[in-house]
């Protein structure tokens, strides 16, 4: 099942604490936060351009520390922290292939806004034949309950509502947030169309691949895969308002549906995407970028683990969310430490 953990990562909540003193340390040395409101930044090439320096051997020493609970049990971690330059400031294991989950909404959403620029505020053109039909593959494997309420949010949305639920899933079922983006998916031509679409946009995004709807089965026709690379473009042209053939005014508007503004501090903002996954294998992402007065920092944090191991699913599940956090804390501390 995809994205059952809302509450806890999907939904853009804070997971638990995970508590270890190495992780305490840390994170006194970063202060991160966001305003209100997703800022327009009208010429990217006018921002602070910041490269942190990272000791990669001291990160790595400290992210095999954080990943030792779950050694025996497989758990791998793939990452990405960078800035502006194409070069980024510290990698572990991404370019390996790994489940991206609702992390590759992201690309989704940027196929959306540009496919309907001119139509955001307009109701989303095919969407209500789309949850009508109970057979349709977007919405066959939800139940009747579910397939009611994704009628009822999704019908008569217009572009800009279907992405934010797609994409923060606020106010809206778990059913709701991922048919968001099966919706997304068939306007577009399907998985094999969609994926051609991304691939087009940036040969930088050909480490991104849609192969199946949210929550259908991840076998039949294969899982939706990134690399923490791929996707960390992904990111970091949104972030730099440099996503091809895409206007101001649509970036702007994938930036405030990322914004985050419950994160909210006195030194910058937060956007954000996450994801998870309990069926095998297991997966926790953790992805977005930071804008403060020194810069913008972008990253993303894979948590996978091939089946529960010693643990129950469900405390395998939590302890890849606990993972996550604290390997994701540990990055932003080591990246602002370094600028």
């Amino acid at each position: 099942m995809q994205d059952p953990l809302l509450a806890t990562v999907n939904r853009n909540k804070t997971a638990r604490g995970y508590c270890l003193v190495l992780c305490v340390s840390l994170l006194g040395s970063f202060a991160l936060g966001c305003g209100p409101t997703a800022p327009v930044v009208e010429d990217a090439s006018e921002e602070v351009i910041s490269t942190a320096v990272m000791d990669a051997a001291v990160l790595d020493a400290q992210l095999d520390e954080l990943l030792k609970a779950g050694q025996d049990d497989g758990m791998e971690v793939s990452v990405w922290v960078g800035g502006r330059e194409d070069d980024p400031w510290y990698v572990r294991n991404a370019e390996v292939w790994r489940p991206v989950a609702s992390a590759i909404k992201v690309a989704y959403l940027i196929e959306l806004f540009n496919t309907y620029a001119d139509q955001l505020d307009g109701v989303l053109e095919g969407a209500a034949e789309i949850v009508t039909d109970s057979t349709h593959p977007a919405i066959a494997h939800f139940n009747d309950e579910q397939q009611a309420d994704i009628r009822d949010h999704l019908a008569n949305a217009t572009v800009r509502e279907v992405g934010y639920m797609m994409i923060r899933g606020v106010g809206v079922s778990n059913a709701v947030y991922n048919a968001a983006a099966n919706v997304t998916t068939t306007v577009l031509g399907g998985p094999a169309s969609l994926t051609k679409l991304i691939h087009d946009r940036d040969p930088a995004f050909v480490g991104l691949v849609s192969r199946r709807y949210m929550q259908a089965d991840r076998v039949v026709n294969g899982d939706n895969e990134a690399t923490a690379a791929a996707l960390a473009v992904v990111l970091q042209q949104i972030a730099f308002r440099r996503v091809p053939k895409t206007d101001a005014d649509t970036t702007q508007a994938m930036w405030e549906i990322l914004h985050v503004p419950e994160d909210a501090g006195s030194t910058g903002s937060h956007y954000f995407k996450s994801g998870s996954l309990d069926s095998d294998p297991l997966t926790r992402i953790r992805s977005g970028f930071w804008e403060s007065p020194t810069g913008i920092v972008v990253y993303v944090v894979m948590v996978e683990q091939p089946n529960p191991g010693s643990r129950t699913r469900e405390e395998a599940g939590l302890h890849l969310a606990d993972v996550s956090v604290a390997v994701t804390d540990a990055v932003l501390a080591a990246a602002r430490m370094g600028q």
